[in-house]
Parts: structure tokens; sequence; C-alpha cells
């Protein structure tokens, strides 16, 4: 069988049940009798076994077998959850991540059978058994109760009312009741599948009234190895059994003719034992379990709601490089869309017809490229949701006490923006783990909290996602980081005497700094903040940080929402035309000549109680200004972060919705323009990056 073409699906799947997983063995350790988590861990467990069996990953699926293993003993109760079982379950999950990675690479997982990770895996097991032989009594009484009933576990099976009237109605007839109990193969891989092909073998010779777990139960793969079912049917019983046994993987089973009389006088029983207002009839059990009832007469199904009919999945999974062409095919809509009121406002035609018609295809460009982006945002949590493990990892590396809050793992990013920002974020994690926070000893002497916090919080502020990573622990100390600088020979002691704090602060982002005193495998080689700055400035965003010494530091990472269509206001310089995004802008200024004052030989104006330095573009762009010196200048105020700068331009054209057109690798040394886009008159304007010219 080709697999191949399941391939991306595969891999897929598999980062999702891994993710899944860390987050469960996380709270497993937090909690380690949650019942929940453990029942998840096995069906996440089991559901990658499965599914690498079925693509011929044998490594990988003896792997998750012997972890799912581990778990059915757990579950169980044989098998106690301790701190060195969670480092080993930890060791798995890398084991296949690795394993993964090594398909995603060229679709083979490789030679490394982690055979002491196995090994490990057998060992916890075998503590387990070693462990239940103290009490070797005690364990013969739980599985008493299966043995008197001679594996007949349908006999658990709780009826309501509206199954009981359809088997005794059905026994009326002539037809006969049985129990069933159908144990699955534990080497099966597909347990659901093997489930529902017994329920199709036996509704050919009758009908199934309950199933035990319930079907939905069953479809989930939610059950051990066997289920239990009450059916009707005109067939004899061994008939019935060994058309459920003709299905391939199936262990045994078990069944017997139902003695509805006995039930009868059980479920009386149970009437008189449990409270009024439980109007609940059963089956009498060590254990009962609820089932649904899987078919019954017509009557009944009419009255009941379908509580076993399966949700329609209402996902469909998507290449990115599908949504990617459907953008610039909604670019170029837009192109077209200036391009036809550009040429209606040149002609002079302006019928009322025709502009009503541009309105609306202007409406409708918008909200096509509005729903586009909306199909195109993923939340942020799909990056941030493995950062838990690798705190818990930090702080047992750099013997630290840390905790990790997350808040706004909803807030939703463009796609191709959040698979970009893991690694940054990634960064200043591991910096304000390795570098911000003080040790245990350090913080108590500070009078702080033993454990330190780190915080990462992401929030939608207008057209910007802000990601904001902050720590309790020491600051920065500016002093310690001027001193490194001038030891590198990246500023002279002079420049550092004159150094805000702001700008010593920036000399953390030139490549190759850091202020470890030791290389180790966390930090100290200076890759991290340098790498962060660019890979945050080739998103067009920026990052910012504020720091306070024995306090703790911050570092706020600002994202445009989507990177490739804006609202701009077009502005005019000399004879060319320039494009500012409107996400930097904050208010439209005149300002009179004699308004514009010197301070340190730089050009500012005062405006509402604020000094702003003024950039003229026509100097920095090296265009001729059409503009009269004399007359009242037009300045466009634009900020980033907290800081404010006031733009000079000649005219103002008006707002426009632009397509972004990055401009290649050639012009990548002109950080002042941020790219390009085509005009209605099909005339290419240049697109002013606010941040850099700030």
């Amino acid at each position: 069988m080709d697999v191949s073409q399941y391939l991306e699906i595969f891999l897929d799947e598999t980062d999702e049940h891994l993710q899944n997983l860390n987050t469960q063995i996380l709270q497993l350790e937090q909690e380690p009798d949650n019942m929940d988590t453990i029942n998840e861990i096995f069906r996440a467990a089991h559901s990658l076994k499965g599914m690498a069996g079925t693509m011929g990953y044998k490594r990988m699926q003896t792997l998750t077998h012997d972890m799912e293993n581990v778990f059915s003993e757990v579950r169980n109760g044989n098998i106690k959850v301790k701190a060195e079982m969670i480092d080993v379950l930890f060791q798995c999950l890398d084991a296949l991540d690795e394993y993964n990675a090594n398909i995603r690479e060229n679709a083979d997982e490789g030679t490394n059978d982690n055979e002491p990770l196995i090994k490990q895996l057998n060992d916890i097991m075998n503590d387990g058994k070693d462990g239940n032989d103290d009490a070797p009594e005690q364990a013969q009484t739980t599985e008493q109760p299966v043995e008197e009933s001679g594996g007949k576990k349908w006999l658990n099976i709780k009826l309501g009312d509206s199954e009981r009237t359809v088997l005794k109605e059905a026994v009326k007839q002539g037809k006969n009741a049985y129990g069933l109990t159908v144990s699955i193969q534990e080497s099966c891989i597909l347990k659901a599948a093997r489930a529902f092909l017994v329920f199709k073998a036996i509704e050919e010779d009758g009908e199934i009234i309950v199933s035990d777990p319930p079907t939905q139960e069953i479809e989930d793969e939610k059950f051990g190895w066997d289920f239990s079912l009450l059916i009707i049917s005109d067939s004899p019983l061994e008939k019935v059994i060994e058309a459920a046994k003709n299905v391939s993987e199936i262990q045994d089973v078990t069944g017997d003719v139902l003695d509805l009389d006995r039930e009868e006088t059980a479920a009386s029983v149970e009437e008189t034992e449990t409270k009024p207002e439980e109007e609940q009839h059963a089956v009498p059990s060590a254990a009962p379990v609820p089932a649904t009832p899987v078919k019954s007469d017509k009557k009944a199904e009419e009255k009941k709601p379908a509580a076993n009919k399966p949700v329609v999945n209402r996902t469909v999974r998507v290449d990115i490089e599908k949504l990617d062409t459907l953008m610039n095919l909604v670019s170029e809509l837009i192109i077209a869309k200036n391009s036809l009121v550009s040429a209606s406002t040149v002609s002079g035609s302006s019928s009322t017809a025709v502009n009503e018609q541009i309105e609306y295809l202007e409406s409708v460009t918008t909200s096509l490229h509005e729903s586009v982006m909306k199909v195109r945002m993923v939340p942020i949590e799909s990056t941030v949701s493995k950062f838990p493990r690798m705190v818990r990892d930090l702080q047992k590396k750099l013997g630290k006490k840390m905790e990790l809050y997350m808040s706004g793992e909803e807030t939703e990013l463009d796609r191709t923006v959040v698979d970009e920002i893991g690694d940054p974020l990634m960064h200043l994690l591991r910096n304000s783990a390795d570098h911000g926070l003080e040790s245990a000893e350090v913080r108590k002497e500070r009078g702080k909290p033993e454990v330190g916090s780190i915080f990462l919080d992401a929030y939608q502020d207008g057209n910007n996602v802000v990601i904001e990573v902050r720590d309790d622990g020491n600051g920065i100390d500016t002093e310690a980081v001027r001193n490194k600088a001038i030891e590198r020979g990246v500023i002279t002691p002079e420049q550092a005497e004159n150094m805000s704090e702001k700008d010593s602060i920036e000399l953390l982002f030139n490549a190759g700094f850091s202020t470890a005193k030791v290389v180790s495998d966390v930090s100290g080689r200076g890759v991290g903040l340098d790498v962060v700055k660019s890979k945050i400035e080739a998103l067009s965003g920026e990052v910012e940080v504020k720091s306070k010494l024995g306090e703790g530091s911050s570092w706020i990472i600002r994202l445009p929402l989507t990177l490739a269509i804006i609202q701009a206001l077009m502005v005019d310089i000399g004879n060319e035309k320039y494009a500012i995004s409107l996400g930097a802008i904050q208010t439209i200024e005149d300002i009179p000549p004699h308004d514009v004052k010197l301070v340190q030989a730089k050009e500012v104006i005062q405006l509402r109680d604020l000094v702003i330095p003024l950039i003229r573009l026509n100097e920095i762009l090296d265009i001729e200004s059409k503009k009269d010196p004399e007359e009242n200048m037009v300045v466009v105020i634009v900020k980033k972060g907290d800081k404010l700068a006031g733009l000079v331009v000649d005219e103002l054209i008006g707002q426009q919705e632009i397509v972004i057109k990055p401009l290649g690798k050639y012009v990548s040394k002109c950080k002042v323009i941020s790219g390009a886009t085509v005009l209605g008159d099909g005339e290419v304007a240049l697109i002013l990056d606010a941040n850099t010219l700030i």
C-alpha cells in the first residue's frame, strides 16, 4: 500500500499529538493522580502508535507501544506516577520528535532504535508488577467479580426503560435476546475500526440495542481491549458469535442468552436501594458503566434524540501555499480595482451608475481581503504551547526555580508570522531564565519569592499584535553591558559615558554580544538577541526593552496583523509618490515654518507639551521639494513604541488600500524603504518604513 500520499497529514497530526502529550505530561507532573490526564496521554500514545504502524514506521510504533503499555498499567492502578517516570516520558517525546523531524526531511524515521529508552519504560513496567506482589490476596479479590461472571461483562450494562421494553417486546415476538462480550487482540492498531466491523457483522443477523462503552466512545477509541453488546436476533447464538469471530484481529467472543426475568428482579432491587429521584434501572455489577442505546424500535427512536450521531468535522486542512496563491489573486484584484477608480477619475466620465458600481466593487474587494486574512489567521497558541515544557527543562538545567505564566494564547496572527515568531520568543524566554532570574538564594536575600516568574502575554493593539516577555528578575545591568561593549570594541569609553540607559540596552542587540561569564548550552555564545531583532524587523515589526535594575525587565514585540495588504496614506514628495502605513500614523499637522526650533542642532516642533523631532523626507530621500520654504509644512506624526517623529511631506494624496510587493534582496540595504506598491495608474510607489526613520 502506498502511504506517501498521507505523509503530510501524518506529520501534521503527529505534531498535534506530540504537543498534546507535552502539555498533558506537564500537567501530570503537577497532578499525578488526575485520571483524565492519564486517559488523555494513553489515547494520544495509542493514536500515535496506530498512525506510525499504518505508515510503516516500526521504531516509532515500538516506542509509542511501550509508552501506551506504561499508561495502561497507570490507568489500572498498578503503577504510581513518579518524578523519574516523567523524565523518561519527556525523553520519549524528544525521541519521537527526532523521528518526526527525520520523516519530515526524508520520509524515513532513521536508524535510532532508542533501546535505552525502551529498557527504561520496561523497567517502569516491571517495577509496577513487582509492587503488586506485596498484596497478592488483594489482587485476587479485585479480579474475582470478572472470574465469577465468567467474562460476562455484558451483565454490567445498565438498561433504561425504553431498552428494557424493546428487549421484552422482541422476546414476545419470538426473537432471541443475547449478551456478548468481544475482546480485541492487543496487537490491533485500529481497534475502533475492528469494533465497527463487528457491529456490521452482527447487524446482518440481528439488531444491537445497547453497547458498553457507548458507540461514540468506541468511535473515539476511548475503551480498553473489549466491549459488550446486548442484541436481539432470529439466529442462534452460535451463528452470531461466529459472525463476530470472523472479523480479523478479534481475540475472543463470549455470549449467552439474556435472562430478562432475572434482570427485572435485579432492577427492582436496585430501584429500592437508590434515591427516589434516581429513575435509573440497571443490571447489577461491581462497577456499572452507563451505556448508550445504539438501535431501538422506530417509535422509541422518534422520541429520543440521536445522541450518538457523530458531529461532522467542520474544519479543513489547507496547504499554506494555496492560501498564498489566493492572497496574491486578491492583491491583484485590489490593484485592478485601484486602476478602475483611477481611470474613472482621469476620464472624468463620472456617471452615477459607474461610481456606484465602483463603490460596490471597493466594498466587495475589501470584504474579500478581510475574509482571506481571517482564513490565514491562526492563534499563536500553536507556537507558544511548547514553551512550558522548555521552561521546565531550563529549570532543571540551570538549577533555578521558575514558573511560566501565559495569557492571550488565542490572539491571532498571520500564519507566516506565527511560523517565524517561535525562534525569537524562545530566545527571549531563555534569556529571561538565564540572565534575568536570579538563583533562589539571591532572591531570598532580596526579599523576593524563591520561585521566579516569567510572563508571556499576547494581545491585539489596533492594527498590531503585541507580545510581551517579562520577568521579575534582576533587570538589565546597563553598566555591565557598557563595560562588555568597551571590552569588545563596540564602543569607546567616551561614548559609554554619554550613553543613555536606553542606548545601553540597545547594545545587547549587536551580533555576537553576550554578558554571560560562561558559555553553556543555554546561552553565552552571543547568538540570540541579534537574531530576535533581525527576525522581528524582517516581519515589519519592532522590539522594545524596558528594564528596572533589581525588579526585572520587559521585552515588547509589536507585529503588524498582516504582511500583504495594508491601509496607507499616500503622500507627494517632489515629483514622487510614497506610501506610509496608517498603523504608524498618529496625527497630521499643519505647521508654520516659524514654529520649528533647534535642539542640539536638530529641528524639532512643540506639539501639545511634546517635543517632536522633525524628519525632512526630501533630504533623506534626496528629492527636491516642490514646496515654498515660507509655506506651512505638512507634518505626518508617526509613532514607534513611545517615540514620536514628524515626517515633513509636500502634499497629501489620500488614504488607499495598497498591496505590498517585496523588493527582493537587491535593495535590502535601504532600510528606509520596506517595499513597493503598484498604483492604480500602473505607477510604482515606494513604501516608507516609519520605524527605521524614527
